[in-house]
């Protein structure tokens, strides 16, 4: 099937009408090498700096260390540290203050997980590397901090896997509602990665100290995406700069 000559002249007229609309804005002409660079699909920015945020600054006393988000109801949970501070403080998230947790069950927080199904925040995780009588565990809090469950033995540093026993456990995350992942030594005895049941259980292990496929430095933080893959990053050399350990398919 041919076009007609009088198709193809009209097409050819609108893009080039659409090349000069796109190539002056307002008052300024902007450059273009040519007019494929506009038919181009340009990658969508999803993310920028709200550099107001919080909107209530002096409400943090501490030092933040991490954050877990509550999409489902637009909350923000950033976990600090410092003495005489609340440990976890409620944000909303255009960024106003909304709340401080109460627990003194917590020492030095290191990572936070929210764990959200399709209705509602179900509960907050927090890894606490404390040196003292609450730290070396993993704590499962209320959205308003009541304290539910504690993996571990408080204020006990130790490698035992039944029970299970933590040194300064840096980080936690949650799968679904049957796969926990624990990265345990942020510094201490352990250099390991666990994966424990709904039941909270040891369903397998891997780590030790080293660099080798499998080992870790000082284990700082883990993930795992929608296809199962676990990612473990190591504790940063230097101020900027962090190590990707491993990553595998569970």
């Amino acid at each position: 099937m041919k076009l007609k000559p009088s198709i193809c002249i009209s097409a050819v007229l609108v893009s080039l009408a659409l090349y000069a609309l796109l190539c002056y804005n307002g008052k300024n002409k902007v450059p273009a090498k040519s007019f494929f660079d506009f038919i181009r699909i340009a990658p969508q920015q999803l993310y920028k700096l709200d550099a107001d945020w919080p909107r209530n600054p002096e409400s943090i006393r501490g030092v933040p260390f991490d954050v877990a988000v509550d999409h489902l109801n637009s909350l923000v949970y950033v976990a600090q540290r410092g003495d005489n501070v609340s440990k976890v403080l409620v944000f909303t998230e255009e960024g106003y203050f909304k709340t401080a947790w109460k627990t003194n069950t917590l020492e030095m927080p290191h990572g936070i997980f929210a764990v959200i199904d399709d209705e509602n925040l179900k509960s907050i995780w927090i890894t606490d590397v404390g040196q003292g009588p609450y730290g070396h565990t993993v704590k499962q809090y209320s959205p308003s901090g009541a304290l539910l469950k504690i993996l571990g033995t408080p204020g006990i540093a130790g490698s035992r896997l039944s029970p299970l026993q933590f040194d300064q456990p840096a980080d936690i995350f949650i799968k679904g509602e049957d796969e926990i992942y624990i990265v345990d030594g942020d510094g201490g005895l352990n250099n390991r990665l666990l994966k424990l049941t709904d039941d909270f259980s040891l369903q397998w292990t891997l780590g030790g100290n080293g660099t080798k496929p499998g080992q870790f430095y000082i284990p700082h933080s883990v993930a795992v995406d929608d296809v199962g893959r676990v990612s473990a990053l190591n504790k940063p050399f230097s101020a900027n700069i962090h190590c990707l350990c491993f990553m595998f398919h569970i």
